[in-house]
């Protein structure tokens, strides 16, 4: 089984896996790949995105162990922690690598520094500031890849490195998420990549990591933070601190022909993020970039292995990316995408949105009323009382979680605005922007509106997934119903 390792390094690796995962539930599909095990790295186990994003990666899992079936496209991506494809009933079932001495100690007692002899001391205060020093590493390291590279470099030496490794077989792929102008992920992406084509001999399928397909996206500045006294992280730094990680990733990343793939995206900065240096304060609002950057995921997985060749721990035909819009908007609609970004979200996320705004405006209304065959036919019913009732609720949670990930990209400087998710009822079908929903002058007199067709839809395909356990049953059920509607009434499809 094919696996595609995909670590998430700091508060933009945790936003990028959240965006990808929120594709995977609408049905984008992941070719060469059988599964995705998600790896965050982030020292900050407190921080606001890294505790959003678990909790989602938990929820999907949970509702697709439940629900999944061949006749459902959405959350048909298997999504695994380390510990999970393996054996074992270890620690490592969090989807989170955790770097040992980090909450406990201060960057010089994590170093040694009082152990140091003289010289030494000298010679690490001349590479490190007081502050750097001194710094608490519990919320990260606050913008110092200087600290970040000593740091993460245990991670080659760690346990979960080594469980990572006899887990990864030849035709597995990785892909490394990362901002450039932090310090976690600035730090953290060219020695992941340093650990993985380099690793030991001793380390389990060490032939396999030195000649593995590997990509990554590089996130340039694409926010802003909000001066205050709550946060020691200055916004004015970021395009300094960005020319200095190319300048060092020319030589020591694509200059070496060590990665596979680099996608590079980014935007202008404007101060609209509220200042924090970590633990639950930092959670970020989403933004469209996060979602073009897991699409450099979907992308790097589209390509063939022949693409891919690595020979001796380099890539042989490395390859560079930028995300583009097929027409420039402040407030992106599905049409301002390029084609083939539009064939990968447009009609997924336009089905999702169906599914959700059904779950969340009509089914409490609908599902035990008489006369509704969707909900009420057939051996293994719909009802509140047939569905289990923690798939349900995590359902509802996960549902929760896409709406203010799309109402939060609805706001970011790049505004993605494709679905309004105040529509429902006799409007349903208008929920994608700039796309209004047109119906024949037969099908006005035959369906009063939107939502009694889409009612009537549900009943006309239940008999189809009877067999199906309930939970999977709705799930396919709804997959199926909105395609149609999507295909015959929205017409999104190209």
């Amino acid at each position: 089984m094919a696996k595609l390792f995909v670590f998430a390094i700091g508060g933009t690796g945790s936003r990028v896996v959240k965006a990808l995962t929120m594709l995977l539930a609408s049905g984008v599909e992941l070719r060469n790949t059988e599964a995705v095990v998600p790896v965050i790295i982030d020292p900050d186990s407190a921080n606001g995105d890294l505790t959003r994003t678990i909790e989602i990666l938990k929820a999907y899992k949970e509702i697709r162990d439940k629900s999944t079936s061949e006749k459902s496209g959405f959350f048909k991506t298997k999504l695994s922690s380390l510990d999970s494809i393996q054996d074992s009933n270890d620690v490592f079932n969090t989807f989170k690598f955790d770097i040992d001495g980090v909450k406990e100690q201060l960057f010089k007692e994590f170093i040694g520094y009082s152990e140091l002899d003289r010289n030494n001391r000298a010679m690490a205060s001349l590479l490190f500031s007081k502050n750097n020093l001194d710094a608490d590493m519990e919320v990260g390291f606050k913008g110092n890849p200087n600290i970040g590279s000593v740091v993460l470099n245990k991670f080659k030496e760690s346990e979960f490195f080594r469980k990572f490794a006899s887990s990864f077989q030849e035709d597995d792929r990785i892909f490394i998420i990362s901002s450039i102008f932090g310090g976690t992920g600035a730090a953290g992406f060219p020695l992941i990549l340093k650990n993985i084509r380099g690793a030991d001999a001793k380390i389990p399928h060490h032939h396999f990591l030195k000649n593995a397909r590997i990509g990554a996206v590089t996130v340039l500045p694409y926010f802003g933070i909000e001066k205050g006294e709550n946060t020691s992280i200055d916004s004015n730094t970021f395009v300094s601190k960005t020319k200095a990680a190319l300048s060092y990733y020319a030589t020591n990343v694509t200059g070496n022909n060590s990665i596979n793939a680099l996608y590079y995206i980014g935007d202008r900065i404007t101060n609209d993020q509220k200042g924090a240096d970590g633990a639950h304060e930092q959670k970020n609002k989403a933004h469209f970039v996060e979602l073009a950057a897991a699409l450099g995921i979907v992308d790097f997985m589209n390509l063939d292995n022949a693409d891919l060749a690595v020979a001796d721990g380099r890539a042989v035909n490395p390859r560079f990316f930028e995300f583009g819009l097929q027409k420039d908007s402040l407030a992106v609609n599905f049409g301002d995408l390029g084609k083939q970004t539009y064939e990968t979200i447009a009609g997924p996320m336009t089905r999702y949105a169906l599914f959700k705004q059904f779950m969340d405006k009509h089914y409490d209304e609908y599902e035990g009323k008489k006369g509704e065959a969707w909900a009420s036919n057939g051996n293994n019913k719909l009802t509140k009382g047939a569905l289990d009732p923690r798939f349900l609720n995590t359902l509802k949670t996960f549902n929760r979680h896409y709406g203010e990930w799309l109402t939060e990209m609805g706001g970011s400087n790049i505004a993605f605005r494709a679905l309004d998710l105040s529509k429902s009822g006799n409007d349903i079908y208008n929920l994608v922007n700039g796309h209004p929903h047109k119906s024949g002058f037969m099908n006005k007199l035959v369906h009063a509106s939107g939502l009694n067709h889409y009612l009537g839809i549900l009943s006309e395909m239940e008999g189809t997934y009877d067999h199906l356990n309930p939970n999977q049953k709705l799930m396919a059920l709804f997959y199926n119903a909105t395609n149609k509607i999507v295909q015959s009434e929205i017409k999104m499809m190209p």
